[in-house]
């Protein structure tokens, strides 16, 4: 009975979790319907929590489980848009010590067939596994035509303020269809993609 009560205690932590975590990506998921993200989250954040090796049964925290490579890898691999696990079909991440998302390679190759126009959004998020507090900041949307000449781009990324919790890079594509200088969004052209640092 005692095992019971520690292993909800510890799903009712990783639930409120959840439900904050997805208030904090809900800018870069606006108008993106998927009835699984939040069972997909709710495994990912128990798997993380399992990773804590200080705390005893029914007190083990997301938190403490991110704080190892194996929680921030399991936080890297999670597939936040299943249509789209990856943005795009090129070499791109967050380089955390230049402060930029770098993206490079973009070629027609990387365009989905149809599309004219590539949009990708990237913000940082600081999100407190404890408090459930946090704190969102955008980049400017960088926009790539099909007919683009550059091949590699580089966003730089906003600060955050100075607070408490993980920092992670939050990456948002959308693919457009161009039709008389309107853009109309794709279908399986959204993703989003996690990024924190090793």
């Amino acid at each position: 009975m005692e095992r019971v009560r520690e292993s909800n205690t510890e799903f009712a932590g990783c639930s409120k979790i959840n439900k904050v975590f997805k208030q904090a990506l809900a800018p870069f998921l606006k108008g993106h319907k998927d009835g699984t993200l939040h069972s997909r989250l709710m495994s990912l954040f128990l798997g993380i929590k399992n990773l804590d090796r200080i705390s005893g049964p029914g007190k083990r925290q997301v938190a403490l489980g991110l704080e190892t490579l194996e929680g921030v890898r399991l936080f890297n691999d999670f597939t936040v848009t299943p249509e789209r696990p990856r943005l795009l079909a090129c070499q791109y991440g967050l380089d955390w010590n230049e402060g930029m998302f770098f993206i490079e390679g973009i070629d027609s190759g990387v365009f989905m067939k149809g599309c004219d126009v590539i949009v990708l959004s990237v913000g940082l998020v600081r999100f407190d596994f404890d408090s459930l507090a946090f704190e969102q900041v955008f980049a400017d949307p960088l926009l790539v035509r099909r007919s683009a000449d550059a091949l590699d781009y580089r966003i730089a990324l906003p600060a955050l303020a100075y607070g408490t919790g993980e920092v992670f890079g939050v990456g948002q594509v959308q693919f457009y269809q161009e039709i008389d200088g309107a853009l109309y969004g794709m279908r399986k052209g959204f993703g989003v993609e996690l990024f924190m640092e090793v």
